[in-house]
């Protein structure tokens, strides 16, 4: 039987509870980047594109076969897995689901505060939903992911997302 592979995310935090609730629902074991992390860091190649590149997440094509390597290193018996980030459609093959939830994004664009890279949010906003567009329409077919709509309750996204994971097989 073929991994099943399911992406969330909810740019730009690393991870949201709600989201732990559908992996948890669904019977995902949850893939650790910290531990991926880990592993890189004993791999000596891994070691050396990571101190080679200047910005991982923008260069994840590149990183890309040292991440599998360790993510197959972990997982390779693991059946069900729950992974965070857009970034694993780069560097894992055949996802099977990803969901992504704007709404962080949105609240921050409405501030005069500035984030990541110092761009005002509103840039930051164009600029997320423009990059993690891409990178879905390059490594999934549009039946594979799902955007939430925006300004959905906590429960009403772990609704929302087990109701598309059953549509995608991974849970019946």
């Amino acid at each position: 039987m073929a991994q099943q592979l399911v992406v969330i995310d909810v740019p730009p935090l690393e991870e949201a509870p709600w989201a732990a609730q559908v992996f948890t629902k669904a019977g995902l074991k949850v893939v650790s980047n910290d531990a991926i992390s880990d592993a890189m860091g004993k791999d000596a190649a891994a070691r050396d594109a990571l101190m080679k590149t200047e910005n991982a997440f923008l260069d994840a094509e590149k990183l890309a076969p040292h991440y599998r390597r360790a993510f197959e290193a972990l997982h390779k018996d693991d059946q069900k897995l729950g992974l965070w980030s857009t970034s694993w459609l780069v560097y894992v093959p055949n996802i099977t689901a990803c969901i992504v939830d704007w709404d962080e994004v949105e609240k921050r664009a409405k501030t005069d505060k500035t984030g990541p890279e110092r761009y005002s949010y509103d840039q930051f906003k164009k600029t997320s939903y423009e990059f993690v567009r891409a990178r879905l329409k390059k490594f999934l077919t549009a039946d594979k992911y799902l955007e939430l709509p925006l300004g959905l309750s906590a429960q009403e996204k772990v609704d929302a997302s087990l109701a598309f994971l059953r549509k995608r097989g991974v849970i019946s």
